[in-house]
């Protein structure tokens, strides 16, 4: 296994009477890899080393789509970038391509939060007036954080050879330049499928400018990048058990396979697990509420870092649920009960006001009780109804693989408890973070991943769940606590 950008230390033969090849070609002869690329600034400069009568040459050599190119000559250091394309968070890691390990990770908000903090209020925006605007600043967004990245390192930005960029079909339109018009609507169909591979310089990424950048492929409009990268860093097309992969954020993504095949659904989860389900709703850091417990009207939250209760994160809010359920505060179908300690009017609404035990009280209004319990309803049924679409029930599943913080921090009982997930046992679920970006380093780290990924892209069928009439019958019941048919959650 070779990383996407490889150290090789040549040597030209000089020129003679006996030797009349071109400069090019005795570079690419001393190289020995077919289809080697030397763009003309770098020809350039060995050609001005060679009249120095210097043929000693370093050469950091990426591979791409169509074979090899040089990327940069006569350097000591070779840096990569990872990038999950978040609707709102960019998350990049700096690979050093000689040292074969990770620098550093770093984090910011996506900049075009600013137009809407999701994603279809942004394509709107593109749609219209403010194309230009949209466009331009997720670029921005991700040279800054290339700039604060390489400062912090102390890493020269011409010295980043390579890029492996991964994100929904939508983000990766943007960051391309391509047209999203066509992916929110009828007949819901991308630009391109494969991007693959393009230099920084054509991209406007603000690193050297023969750098490969290579964009993860899409299975559909819904089904991104971030997907395809979240199968590889999973590891489930490799296997022979069947697996499932399941992402949830503004929609919930499910993959269901094995090495063999892959079935891939995704339907409108609203910000469910994210910052949008409520005022109080946070992502996982020091002092956010991960899990909660209410024993005799006594509210124990746990906090990340022990720190003072900020607000509530996934896997907190799934808790939440649970226990305000089991204490009879919250009905079976999710409606406060107001004759319940903590529920309270506030503005002619109910809300369960939330005491930790210190600092300010967290509220949770109605309707955002209602926000969650649809999003929960949306996960299990696009899970049930993607399984048996292919003849499998729960327990045909050896694994599940759940992206993102509220795999790390999920009990795996409340969430079947509150209708969310079925009966699985908590070693059949297998946290997974950051799958994206996980996928996005692995690349970096392994240049016959790109041909791979083709392969499990082909492998992809995708199931479009926006209008199935399956989806919407069994959606109504699974809003209920845990289900108007608990049968179903069994295994």
């Amino acid at each position: 296994m070779k990383s996407l950008i490889s150290r090789k230390d040549i040597e030209v033969p000089y020129p003679s009477e006996d030797d009349r090849r071109a400069d090019d070609q005795r570079i690419k002869d001393s190289v020995g890899l077919e289809g080697l690329d030397i763009p003309l600034s770098l020809l350039r400069r060995i050609h001005n080393q060679l009249r120095l009568n210097k043929n000693d040459i370093v050469c950091f050599i990426g591979r791409n789509d169509k074979g090899y190119k040089i990327i940069d000559v006569n350097n000591e250091e070779s840096y990569s970038f990872g990038l999950d394309l978040g609707t709102t968070n960019l998350v990049a890691v700096l690979y050093d391509n000689t040292a074969h390990e990770s620098v550093l990770e770093i984090k910011t908000e996506n900049p075009q939060i600013t137009f809407g903090s999701d994603i279809l209020t942004r394509m709107h925006r593109a749609m219209g007036s403010g194309a230009e605007e949209v466009y331009r600043s997720i670029i921005e967004g991700i040279n800054d954080l290339i700039k604060k990245a390489c400062n912090n390192a102390g890493v020269n930005k011409e010295n980043v050879h390579a890029m492996a960029v991964a994100g929904n079909t939508a983000m990766s339109h943007f960051f391309l330049g391509l047209d999203i018009g066509t992916i929110p609507v009828a007949p819901f169909v991308p630009v391109i499928r494969k991007p693959g591979f393009f230099s920084a310089s054509e991209l406007k990424i603000d690193v050297n400018p023969e750098a490969l950048v290579y964009v993860f492929p899409n299975a559909g409009s819904y089904v991104g990048g971030d997907i395809i990268a979240g199968i590889i860093a999973s590891g489930m097309s490799e296997s022979d058990e069947l697996s499932v992969l399941i992402d949830v954020g503004t929609n919930a993504e499910i993959v269901v396979g094995n090495r063999d095949w892959l079935l891939v659904g995704a339907g409108a989860a609203g910000p469910a697990l994210e910052e949008g389900i409520s005022m109080i709703g946070k992502r996982a850091g020091k002092g956010i509420i991960y899990d909660v417990e209410i024993k005799r009207g006594i509210i124990d939250c746990r906090t990340f870092d022990n720190a003072q209760p900020q607000g509530i994160c996934g896997s907190g809010m799934v808790s939440l649920i649970y226990e305000m359920h089991r204490a009879g505060m919250i009905g079976d179908d999710g409606m406060l009960n107001p004759e319940q300690e903590g529920v309270v009017t506030s503005n002619g609404y109910l809300e369960f006001a939330l005491s930790c035990g210190s600092g300010d009280t967290l509220r949770i209004k109605q309707d955002e009780i209602d926000n969650f319990l649809k999003s929960k309803a949306a996960m299990f049924t696009l899970l049930l109804v993607l399984l048996r679409s292919v003849g499998l029930q729960f327990s045909d599943i050896h694994k599940v693989y759940i992206a993102g913080a509220l795999g790390n921090g999920i009990n795996v009982k409340k969430a079947a408890g509150i209708g969310m997930l079925p009966e699985w046992t908590q070693d059949t679920i297998v946290p997974t973070g950051n799958a994206s970006l996980k996928g996005a380093r692995m690349l970096l780290a392994d240049d016959s991943l790109p041909e791979k990924i083709d392969s499990i892209t082909d492998k992809i069928t995708y199931k479009h769940m926006h209008d199935d009439p399956e989806f919407m019958r069994e959606f109504m019941g699974a809003v209920f606590i845990p289900h108007t048919n608990p049968e179903l959650l069994k295994v």
